[in-house]
């Protein structure tokens, strides 16, 4: 490759910033057309995340952390391309105006004097305020990839805190006894020590480097700003983080964090609702629609149960129970002596077996499981009731619900014993509990379902 002159290089560079605002109108348009079509499909990865998959409580609140970070990081970017775009707007306009009117005559205006002297002070030419938008939009072009580094800055902080726990927490579980001293000791230095140098690192960057002043500090916080940089992929962000401190004064920079962090924490505490005699939390008087089949969206999941209607005229009508991962040690409790084909969690797809002497590589065969043990041990974890009367002789079959193909079980109840006008289904789980040397069964309330029967 040839070596091009500096001279040049210099001179393409001064072009390009000339011509980068048609560059940065094209790019803001199209990433906010692919933020805003993007947002429903990120939201159907989170309700995936959730009904699909048995994750621990302790995975999903670091992986809802990290989630809920990148679609706020996202929101704040297309709000940031939103104004920007508007400011490049404005400032094209004030460039056309500029060709037809480059300056201000006050006399023809005829203000009095007291006026005229203000105005002259206080409105800026034409010139000035075409140079300060394009300033300012470079700036937020600049500043809306800086927030979303900042923010998912701190979601692999989080990822890392929780990575740490889970590998500790292993540790522990396949460790002998006789180390969990130990391995809770390192568990506590390690979190202390994550926390600590986390929150120093984090008031480095907005104090924008306070620590890197300090001589004497180098040589330990170094080894720290290293980390950090790579775990919270700062590095990707480094450029523009030092050169806009660099261009503007502190005082600035730490106004628009300040404005940014308050406007970030305001979202998070508060919110604006006067519907003050609708309850947020769950009632008897509460119905959802999402019970209901007729009225449901296509695109939603079943979260707990649902029937085909809150109107039921004939002589059998279906529930149908959604099949929730989380319940396979629950399962696991009323049916210890059964063993599924599949295991929770990953599975091999192959089987691999000698018949006659030879290598046979096939399909896992899921043909020899005991399908009436496995849907008997499903559905035993279920109480269903019907007003005052409790179904226990109920069949049941395994089903796949049109909406979003939800696994579960599907039963049919009878309806002559319903009474005419507003009846109410209850659904509750069977949960096991030992008390020495004998057992209970304590039931907790999944959904309470109001239909309407005619007779």
């Amino acid at each position: 490759m040839s070596n091009i002159p500096e001279n040049q290089i210099g001179e393409w560079l001064k072009k390009l910033e000339r011509e980068s605002w048609q560059l940065e109108l094209l790019v803001s348009a199209f990433t906010i057309f692919l933020l805003i079509m993007g947002d429903q499909a990120f939201e159907d990865f989170l309700r995936d995340l959730r009904y699909q998959y048995n994750l621990s409580d302790g995975v999903l609140t670091f992986g809802f952390i990290f989630l809920g970070l990148l679609k706020v990081s996202l929101q704040a970017l297309t709000y940031c391309l939103i104004a920007h775009l508007m400011l490049r707007g404005f400032w094209i306009g004030a460039i056309g105006l500029r060709s037809v009117q480059s300056n201000i005559d006050f006399n023809v205006l005829k203000y009095n004097d007291f006026f005229t002297d203000r105005l002259k002070k206080k409105v800026i030419s034409l010139d000035q305020l075409v140079f300060k938008l394009d300033e300012i939009c470079s700036v937020i072009f600049a500043f809306a990839f800086l927030v979303i580094s900042m923010l998912l800055s701190f979601g692999m902080f989080f990822l890392t805190f929780g990575a740490a726990a889970i590998i500790l927490n292993t540790i522990g579980e396949i460790t002998p006894e006789s180390v969990d001293n130990l391995v809770g000791i390192t568990a506590a230095i390690t979190f202390i020590m994550l926390f600590l140098t986390g929150i120093i690192y984090m008031i480095d960057y907005f104090t924008l480097g306070f620590f890197k002043k300090l001589k004497w500090l180098r040589k330990v916080y170094y080894p720290v700003y290293r980390f950090y940089s790579i775990i919270t992929l700062a590095v990707l962000s480094r450029s523009i983080y030092y050169y806009m401190i660099s261009k503007f004064t502190k005082k600035r920079i730490r106004v628009l964090y300040g404005f940014a962090a308050a406007l970030f924490v305001g979202t998070l505490l508060f919110r604006f609702d006067q519907h003050q005699y609708f309850p947020e939390a769950d009632n008897q008087f509460l119905m959802s629609a999402n019970f209901y089949d007729d009225e449901r969206p296509e695109d939603d999941y079943v979260e707990i149960a649902s029937i085909k209607s809150q109107y039921v005229i004939q002589p059998f009508f279906q529930l149908f129970i959604r099949y929730d991962p989380l319940d396979n040690s629950v399962v696991l409790e009323h049916c210890p002596d059964f063993e599924p084909i599949k295991d929770d969690g990953l599975n091999w797809r192959m089987e691999v077996r000698m018949d006659d002497e030879n290598f046979i590589i096939t399909g896992k065969n899921y043909s020899e499981e005991d399908f009436d043990q496995s849907i008997s041990c499903l559905s035993s974890i279920y109480e269903i009731a019907v007003n005052d009367s409790v179904y226990n002789e109920l069949s049941y079959y395994f089903y796949e619900h049109p909406s979003k193909e939800q696994r579960g079980l599907l039963t049919t109840i009878a309806t002559n014993d319903f009474r005419h006008g507003e009846n109410v289904l209850r659904l509750r789980k069977v949960r096991k509990f030992e008390e020495g040397d004998s057992t209970r069964n304590e039931y907790e309330n999944l959904a309470r379902i109001p239909f309407w029967y005619k007779k």
